[in-house]
C-alpha cells in the first residue's frame, strides 16, 4: 500500500499525463531527487503491472497500460491543495492561524504540504518579516507548536492589508473565465454582450462588468442542461425598462448561435444583474423557504455586517454588491428548493489564487446555512466570494489611507488645519474623524490607518501616529509625506509577498547558468515554459522583439525580458542565476527574470519593476539578491 506522498506523486503524473522531472516532482512534493527515486521504486514493486515508465533524461509518467483514474469528480487535484510556493505556504499557514486554530503543531503542518522543517522555519521567518508592521501582532514558537498572539484588532487590520494585496487589480480574468466553460465559447458570448450594449448605447461599471458575464455563463451553462429559474418575486414593470430589452436581445442571440431553449425567467433575471443596484426597485425582499418567509436584503445586511466584524472589511455602503448577492441569494434558495447545483467551475482557482476571499465566502454560506437551517453547496461560496472579491477590488481602486485628527484646539484654527492637510494629502489619504479628545474605542471604530494628532499621544492602537503641527509648517508636511510612504511600502511588501511570491516555482529556477548571449538565455527560459505548456513557440520571438525595440537590462544586475501582451497559459517567472555576468544593452547583468504573464496579470511587471527600482538604492539588498543561491534562499531574499 502505497504511503500519502507517493499517492500525491501518482496523482501528479495522471494529471499531467506528461513526462516530468524528478526535479518538478520533488519541488512539488517538497523532498529530494533521490526521495522520488524511491517512491517510483517501491510504487512499482508493489503494482503489477508497474504503473510509472521512467527515462533518463525526461523523468516519469504513467505507463499506458496502467490501471490508474483521477480522483472522483468534485476533489481538487493534489496538486491545488497544497501550497507549492514560499509564498503560498505562508498564506496557507497565516489563513489556518486567523480563521481554523488558534496554534498549529509543525509536525503535523510538514505532512500537510509536504515539506521539510527547514522549509518551514524559512516560511516562519518570511511571516514574522510580514508582521513586523504590525506592532501588537507576533508569531510565537513554542517548541513545536506555533500561535498568533495580538489584539483582535491589529489581526483585522493585517488580514485586511492582505486581502488589498490579493485582489490588487487582478481579481480574475476573462481568459480564466472562458477556460471554464466547457460546453461553449464564453468569449463569443461576451462579444455578443458587447455588441448588445453598443446598439443600446449602454455601458456597464467596469468592474461590475466580469460579474455580469459571468452570470451568463452560468445561466447558459444551467440551460444547456434544461435548467431554469422562476421569476415569481419581480415586480411586472421591469418588462419596461432598457436593461430588460437589452437582456431579451442578448438572449435571442445566444439562443439563435448555441441552439438553447430561453426562458423569460432568465431574461428578467439577467436584467435585475444588468441593472446593479438598481435591481432593488423591481425585486421583492421577501422569499418563502419551506413555508417560512426569509427577508433577503436583512440576510445581505447582517452577512456585510458580519463580514466588518469578523474581517475589518466594510462593504455596508457598497449598494452594487448589496443587490447583486441580493439577487444571487434569491437563486441560491430557489436552487435550494428544487435541490440543483450550480457547477463548481471557480472552486479550485479561487481557493489556491484567492483564499482570503474564499474564506469570506465560506462565512457567508455558513450564515446561510443557520438561517435556511439547511446544507448549501461549496459551490455556493465560489459565487458569493466572486461578488465579495468584485467589491474589494473597487474599494482598492480609489484606496486612501483612513485618517483621523486630534486637535483640542479652538473650531477655527481646527478647520484649518484640516483643510489643509485634506487638501495637500486628497490624493493619499482622507479624513475620517476629526476629534478634540482620543479614545480608544471611538478612533478603533473608525478603523483608521493613521491617526495625526496636535498634542503627545500614547495609545494601545496598533495604528501609526504622527504629530503635527496646528498651523502646518513644512516640517508637519514633511511628517505626513514620509509616514504615507512607509505605509505605502508596507502595503507594496504584502502585494510582493501574498502577489508574486506565488509566481516563482521551483522547477523555473536555474542555477548557475552557463551562457554568454542573452538570446541564449532567453531561449532556455523559453523553452523551459513552452515545454511546461505555459506559453506557445511563438512567445519567444515576441520576446526577443521586445529585446530589439530596448534591451531589459537594469543597472548592472537584472535584465527582465518579457513580451508585451498576455502570452501565458498561467503567469510565470523564470529565473536564470548566471555563472557568470553576461553583456545585457549598456550592462553586465547575473540574474535574469523572463515574465510570461496571463490577461490581467498586467501589474505584475510593475511591481517587479517597482521593487527593483527601490533596490537599486539599497546596495546591501541588491548584492544578497545577485549573490548565487539556492531556490529557497533566492524566495528569502526577494520577500525580505
Amino acid at each position: 500500500m502505497q504511503n500519502v506522498r507517493q499517492e500525491k506523486l501518482l496523482a501528479m503524473l495522471l494529471e499531467r499525463g506528461d513526462w516530468m522531472t524528478s526535479r518538478q516532482l520533488a519541488g512539488l512534493l517538497g523532498v529530494s531527487d533521490r526521495t522520488i527515486r524511491s517512491d517510483v521504486e517501491a510504487v512499482n514493486r508493489r503494482m503489477d503491472p508497474a504503473p510509472i515508465k521512467s527515462h533518463v533524461r525526461q523523468g516519469y509518467r504513467i505507463a499506458e497500460n496502467a490501471k490508474l483514474s483521477l480522483p472522483a469528480a468534485g476533489k481538487e487535484s493534489p496538486e491545488s491543495e497544497i501550497p507549492q510556493t514560499p509564498g503560498a505556504r505562508c498564506i496557507y499557514i497565516i489563513q489556518k492561524l486567523l480563521f481554523e486554530a488558534r496554534e498549529l503543531n509543525l509536525v503535523s503542518l510538514q505532512n500537510q504540504i509536504y515539506v521539510s522543517g527547514y522549509s518551514i522555519d524559512n516560511d516562519l521567518r518570511r511571516i514574522r518579516r510580514m508582521l513586523e508592521p504590525y506592532a501588537g501582532l507576533k508569531l510565537v514558537r513554542n517548541r513545536e507548536r506555533i500561535s498568533l498572539k495580538g489584539d483582535e484588532a491589529g489581526k483585522r487590520r493585517f488580514y485586511r492589508d492582505l486581502l488589498i494585496a490579493e485582489v490588487q487589480d487582478n481579481f480574475l480574468n476573462m481568459n480564466l473565465l472562458a477556460n471554464l466553460y466547457k460546453s461553449f465559447d464564453l468569449l463569443a458570448v461576451k462579444d455578443i454582450f458587447v455588441e448588445t450594449l453598443e446598439e443600446y448605447d449602454y455601458s456597464i461599471h467596469e468592474s461590475m462588468f466580469l460579474m455580469v458575464l459571468l452570470h451568463a455563463g452560468t445561466s447558459i451553462e444551467r440551460m444547456n442542461c434544461a435548467n431554469y429559474v422562476s421569476m415569481d418575486n419581480v415586480s411586472q414593470d421591469l418588462e419596461d425598462t432598457i436593461e430588460y430589452q437589452i437582456s431579451k436581445t442578448f438572449y435571442q442571440r445566444v439562443s439563435k448561435r448555441l441552439h438553447i431553449e430561453i426562458h423569460g425567467g432568465e431574461v428578467g433575471m439577467f436584467a435585475l444583474v444588468i441593472m446593479g443596484k438598481r435591481s432593488s426597485s423591481y425585486t421583492n425582499d421577501f422569499v418563502n423557504f419551506n413555508g417560512k418567509w426569509l427577508n433577503t436584503k436583512k440576510l445581505v445586511t447582517e452577512a456585510l455586517e458580519g463580514i466588518y466584524s469578523l474581517f475589518g472589511l466594510d462593504f455596508r455602503e457598497d449598494a452594487d454588491l448589496i443587490a447583486g448577492l441580493k439577487i444571487h441569494i434569491h437563486g441560491l434558495i430557489d436552487r435550494v428548493k428544487a435541490k440543483v447545483h450550480i457547477q463548481e467551475v471557480l472552486a479550485e482557482e479561487i481557493k489556491r489564487q484567492y483564499p482570503f476571499v474564499y474564506e469570506m465566502g465560506i462565512y457567508v454560506v455558513e450564515l446561510l446555512q443557520d438561517k435556511l437551517e439547511t446544507s448549501i453547496a461549496e459551490a455556493e461560496s465560489c459565487y458569493i466570494a466572486l461578488h465579495l472579491g468584485g467589491a474589494s477590488e473597487r474599494i482598492n481602486s480609489v484606496w486612501k489611507y483612513r485618517t483621523i485628527m486630534i486637535i483640542p484646539h479652538n473650531q477655527t484654527f481646527s478647520d484649518m488645519c484640516v483643510k489643509k492637510i485634506s487638501e495637500m494629502f486628497k490624493e493619499r489619504m482622507e479624513v475620517v474623524g476629526v476629534f478634540s479628545y482620543f479614545e480608544e474605542e471611538t478612533a478603533l471604530a473608525l478603523a483608521p490607518d493613521l491617526i495625526l494628532t496636535t498634542f503627545p499621544l500614547e495609545h494601545k492602537l496598533n495604528v501609526t501616529t504622527v504629530s503635527i503641527n496646528l498651523f502646518v509648517d513644512s516640517e508637519t508636511e514633511s511628517g505626513i509625506l514620509q509616514m504615507l510612504n512607509k505605509l505605502d511600502k508596507k502595503r507594496f511588501q504584502l502585494e510582493l509577498t501574498s502577489y508574486i511570491g506565488k509566481l516563482i516555482r521551483r522547477e523555473h529556477f536555474h542555477e548557475n547558468v552557463d551562457l554568454q548571449t542573452p538570446e541564449e538565455i532567453i531561449d532556455m527560459l523559453c523553452s523551459g515554459l513552452e515545454k511546461e505548456g505555459i506559453v506557445e513557440p511563438e512567445f519567444q520571438d515576441i520576446v526577443l522583439k521586445r529585446e530589439q525595440m530596448s534591451p531589459t537590462s537594469f543597472v548592472d544586475t537584472f535584465a527582465i525580458p518579457h513580451a508585451f501582451g498576455a502570452f501565458a497559459s498561467h503567469s510565470t517567472i523564470a529565473v536564470a542565476m548566471l555563472k557568470n555576468p553576461v553583456r545585457w544593452g549598456n550592462f553586465h547583468v547575473r540574474i535574469v527574470m523572463l515574465f510570461a504573464t496571463n490577461e490581467g496579470d498586467e501589474r505584475m511587471i510593475k511591481v517587479f519593476f517597482d521593487w527593483i527600482s527601490n533596490l537599486v538604492n539599497h546596495p546591501e539588498e541588491l548584492a544578497k539578491i545577485v549573490s548565487s543561491c539556492t531556490y529557497e534562499e533566492f524566495m528569502d531574499r526577494i520577500m525580505g
